[in-house]
């Protein structure tokens, strides 16, 4: 009954009875678990790509995909254009829309996620035309060969995360599967903090974010296992309008040559 009455609340109705339950009940769902479960949860395809992207339709989702990619990683400087583009890897791609949008620009299409709809997303994806596309759970991300992937990207992700741990383990898989030539461009929540704030369970709410670096701190862990290319800290919340400074910073970086 819980779960019909969930199925059909408002997104704020949703966020109300998820603060009570937490705060009040003291019903604490860690946040990984959130966001593996609730997806599925989802009544229908436009509430599930709502729950990662916020949008009335299907089509309002794919105009907004092709818009953030352009604008947040085909337009960016170090975008991979020279050479055959073979596989890309979105990092927590929740409905597919960022997917679809690079696969008119790469081969083969990767994702990686936690949570547990993936036919929803695969439905979405084909409904679109999208064909060479692989989804991957998080711990089967080591199925995915080494050395193969061209440009890795994440977008409002790693925000998501509910510990640091988490980014080192991104970083190291990104070592291992980003090609000689290839390149990741990663965004993330920024905080002026010394170093690093993480949400606690109790506090978090459905969506919001939960880990957040000190662009400084991101820098020094992309540094030690790679080399750097492109690094912004203040950064337009959306393309051309007024809307202010986005709470996210972008970290754009390639394997260290190694020494002969």
């Amino acid at each position: 009954m819980l779960l019909f009455l969930k199925n059909r609340m408002s997104y704020s109705g949703k966020m109300l009875l998820d603060r009570f339950q937490r705060r009040v009940l003291g019903r604490v769902v860690p946040i990984s678990q959130t966001w593996a479960q609730r997806p599925a949860e989802m009544d229908g395809m436009v509430s599930f790509l709502n729950w990662f992207d916020s949008t009335n339709s299907v089509e309002e989702t794919v105009e907004a995909a092709h818009r953030d990619w352009n604008f947040r990683f085909r337009k960016q400087k170090y975008f991979p254009t020279s050479c055959k583009r073979r596989i890309s890897l979105e990092i927590g791609f929740g409905g597919g829309r960022l997917m679809l949008a690079a696969s008119k620009d790469f081969d083969e299409v990767y994702g990686v996620d936690i949570h547990n709809d993936f036919a929803r997303t695969s439905a979405f994806l084909t409904s679109q035309g999208c064909e060479g596309f692989k989804l991957f759970h998080r711990d089967n991300i080591v199925e995915i060969e080494s050395g193969s992937v061209d440009y890795v990207y994440s977008f409002i992700v790693f925000q998501h995360f509910d510990k640091v741990d988490e980014v080192n383990f991104y970083l190291e898989q990104i070592e291992r599967l980003l090609s000689v030539e290839g390149v990741a461009h990663i965004y993330f929540g920024k905080t002026d903090a010394e170093t690093i704030d993480v949400v606690d369970a109790k506090s978090f709410t459905l969506r919001d974010c939960s880990l957040f670096l000190n662009p400084e701190t991101m820098k020094h862990l992309v540094e030690t296992q790679f080399t750097m290319l492109d690094f912004e800290t203040t950064l337009e919340k959306k393309s051309g309008s007024l809307a202010g400074e986005s709470g996210q910073a972008r970290i754009v970086f390639k394997k260290k040559e190694k020494m002969s």
